[in-house]
Formats: C-alpha cells, structure tokens, sequence
C-alpha cells in the first residue's frame, strides 16, 4: 500500500491524513491532538499510564505538551485523521464561550454524529474544489463534540490540571530550548541554564506538563523541521541545521516522531492538491 498524505492549514491548526506502518515513538507536541482512526491495523496509544485503544467508537485525545505514542497491533498499515490544535485557537474558544477546553481523559467517544462529521472533514479535505471556511467550520464542530465526549466520556487525565502559569524555570527552559533549537546540546546543559538540577528538571517536566524533558526536546526540534519543510527547506540543509549527522537519520527521527517521511511532508504541505487518500477501502468503515 502506497503512503498517503494529506493537510489542510485552517484557523484552528493543521489537519492530517496520515496513513501509519510503523510505530511511532513517545513525543509531544505544543498543540493539542485529535486522533481518529479510519481504518486498516488496529493501534493503541500510550498516554502515561492510560492505554488507548483506536476504534470506529474511540478516538485519542491529548493536550498541549502530553507525552504519548502509538503502537500497531499487526502488519501493514493504519489510516488516521489527526487534528493538531492551536493553543491561540483554543484559548479564544474558551474566552468566548467561558469553557474550559482541554482534553480531561485521553479517551474520546466517537459518537455516530461525530464519525459522519469526520468523514465529511475527509470529503472536504480532499475535495478539489474544497472550500477552506467549510472545512474550518466543520473540525470545529467535530473538536467541540470531541473535547465535550471526553469530559462526559472518560476519567479525569493526570494532566488536565495544569494551568497555564508554568514555574518561571520552565519556561526559561523551553524558551531556550527553542531559541537554540539548531545547536547540539544535552538535557543536563539546558538544566544548568536554568539552574536546576537534573532531578528536580526533569521533576518540573512531569509535574507541570505531564512529559520528560527529552520528549520536550524532541518535540521542539520536530515543530522547528516541520516549519522548515514546509516553507520549501532543502532536506539535507534541514537536517544539518538541526544537528543531525546524516540526512538518514534526520528522516527516520522525523517519521518516528510524525508517523510521515519527510519529503512526503514537504509535498503535501506545499502542494495545493493534496494527495488523495488511496490503499484503504472505505467499506471496511
């Protein structure tokens, strides 16, 4: 089966059509997460200490900076669609509607109104004649109903406490980290920046945003590739820039990381015509 691809940029973030066959590791991300499985191998997620299964009735829903990967649970491939959703975007929600827009548990009841409202973002999205405020205007819907099915849905997430008012050497941290997100450097070095010891860093990680501070770092270094290939960066360039010793290498850390190669990132992020979702057939859903 072919990979395939595709992304839609709206108001709300990024909008994935990620066929998986591989695993892909622990990481977070600055945006929260929406994932839906559409079909082919079954899949379970790992958020802490929760399991989730992917299903027609379960999707994963994470936060901003939560830690989790996926594991297939046979051969060849699974096919998902994956929302990453802006802090900005959320923040605003919640101001005009005085809710608060977070993910309590990481397991997401797909209810049938929902799977219909994600089969319509999939037409849309790759729609040639797709119409961007239709596409938007629907995942909003479809994130509403999500993030409403996890607070009635499932148990409170160990993370869904934290506010947005992180320790000051927190966000000294990650702030370093992301001004000096192209030079080699180890954890115990960003830790003595900030004047903390390795334990009580890697303390703050867990307690403030649920993660490590390496999977922080990854995350950070994979946002910064994302930004750069998609605006057309010269993968060999990308991968030097940001400390990798072989392109190889910087192509298997990003699919771990996204469950996608990157030069089929690139194409996708920058072509107008996304690539069409093929390889899965849809009556199996």
């Amino acid at each position: 089966m072919a990979e395939a691809y595709a992304l839609h940029d709206g108001a709300f973030g990024t909008a994935i059509v990620l066929e998986s066959r591989a695993n892909l590791v622990s990481h977070a991300h600055s945006e929260s997460q929406l994932a839906m499985w559409l079909g082919g191998s079954r899949a379970v997620a790992n958020v802490g200490a929760k399991v989730v299964p992917y299903g027609e009735n379960v999707a994963l829903g994470v936060n901003a900076f939560e830690a989790h990967d996926m594991v297939m649970e046979g051969s060849g491939s699974c096919l998902f669609l994956v929302f990453m959703i802006s802090k900005q975007w959320l923040d605003a929600l919640g101001s005009a509607t005085g809710r608060n827009f977070r993910f309590p548990s990481p397991r997401v009841p797909i209810s049938s109104a929902m799977r219909r409202s994600c089969w319509r973002v999939l037409d849309l999205i790759i729609s040639a004649d797709k119409s961007r405020q239709a596409i938007d205007d629907e995942v909003e819907r479809l994130l509403e109903a999500a993030i409403a099915a996890s607070t009635t849905g499932g148990a409170e997430s160990p993370g869904s406490s934290v506010g947005v008012m992180l320790d000051h050497r927190l966000r000294s941290a990650i702030a370093h980290m992301r001004e000096h997100v192209s030079e080699i450097t180890t954890i115990d070095e960003i830790a003595a920046k900030v004047g903390l010891s390795r334990a009580h860093f890697f303390a703050l990680f867990r307690d403030q945003l649920n993660t490590t501070p390496q999977v922080f770092w990854s995350g950070v270094r994979v946002e910064e590739a994302m930004r750069r290939v998609a605006e057309g960066g010269a993968l060999t360039e990308v991968a030097m820039d940001l400390g990798f010793s072989a392109p190889g290498n910087f192509s298997r850390f990003f699919k771990e990381h996204t469950g996608v190669s990157p030069s089929i990132f690139k194409r996708a992020a920058r072509d107008p015509s996304p690539v069409t979702v093929t390889g899965v057939p849809r009556e199996q859903f």
